[in-house]
């Protein structure tokens, strides 16, 4: 086990075999490489910047009016549950965004004891 950072150990066995229909898990983030994309809580999804999908996976979108230009805007939201393709930004549910910055809060203070590590050098063969 690694001792340089901390392990999830959220406990998914019920779901995992059936017993349950819900995990023991309210959110979770989502990362591009070491920059937080969003972040999940219960349905709903909160994108802090913008992706497209490529061929090799969702990319930051470019651009001076997307979400990751600086002062771009607010976030996105979309409850996943009723909108799988996330296709309608409900951002009148701005209610969701204090859970779900709250998720990013408690990570954020993970960082104070176990930093992450430095990302791959992918230029050092």
């Amino acid at each position: 086990m690694p001792t340089d950072r901390p392990i999830d150990g959220v406990d998914q066995t019920d779901v995992l075999l059936g017993k349950s229909a819900t995990g023991n898990r309210e959110s979770l983030l989502s990362f591009v490489g070491p920059d937080l994309l969003a972040v999940r809580w219960k349905q709903w999804r909160v994108y802090f910047t913008d992706v497209h999908p490529t061929g090799i996976g969702s990319q930051r979108q470019p651009g001076l009016f997307s979400a990751s230009a600086p002062l771009a805007g607010y976030p996105l939201i979309f409850n996943i549950e009723m909108d799988p393709h996330e296709d309608i930004n409900v951002g009148s549910f701005a209610w969701a965004y204090g859970p779900a910055l709250k998720a990013v809060e408690e990570y954020k203070e993970t960082l104070k004891k176990y930093p992450n590590p430095p990302g791959a050098n992918l230029t050092r063969f």
